[in-house]
């Protein structure tokens, strides 16, 4: 019996040392740019190799209960992902030099999901990192994807919650704007 306790604790432990990656533990929920950045390593961990992504698209990170709406928060945490997208050599689009797929306005760069396949021909975009977020009285909870152009299969997920405080609360409250 002992034995086969043993062998069980071994097996969990295989498990959740398995489950950590390479991304690192989670940073304090009061760190959006620690938060974006563990995002991304944890993304990278799951997809397939970061030279199979082929080039990056950020979106901006939108509302979830309004899709067509982000906020500051929205957009800086895009930049964020896209900051840390560069610094792990990935190859990311910038899509403001270009506007055929994508609403882009001074509110930010909004992802049209009828036109996800035409990125792969016009802008040679393999993949899309796309995400949402939601707000209760305490939290942002997020949700972020690596999508595939190709056949829109998701590669990648990560969803975790930041705590609405400080520069999170500010950046929630500023610059709100829809297309």
């Amino acid at each position: 019996m002992a034995r086969l306790l043993a062998v069980v604790a071994f097996a969990i432990a295989l498990l959740f040392a398995g489950c950590q990656g390479t991304a690192g533990p989670r940073p304090s929920k009061d760190q959006p740019l620690e938060t974006a950045y563990w995002a991304v390593d944890a993304l990278l961990d799951q997809a397939p190799g970061e030279s199979g992504l082929g080039r990056v698209l950020v979106a901006t990170i939108v509302d979830i209960n309004a899709v067509n709406q982000t906020s500051m928060f929205g957009r800086q945490f895009a930049e964020f992902l896209t900051s840390r997208l560069t610094q792990r050599s990935v190859d990311v689009i910038h899509a403001t030099v270009r506007q055929d797929h994508m609403l882009i306005k001074q509110d930010g760069q909004f992802l049209l999901s009828r036109d996800i396949r035409n990125l792969a021909a016009d802008w040679n975009a393999k993949t899309v990192l796309v995400g949402t977020y939601g707000t209760t009285t305490k939290d942002v909870i997020m949700s972020l994807r690596l999508v595939s152009t190709v056949d829109d299969a998701t590669l990648a997920a990560v969803d975790f919650c930041l705590e609405r405080s400080g520069a999170t609360q500010e950046m929630l409250a500023a610059g709100r704007h829809g297309w």
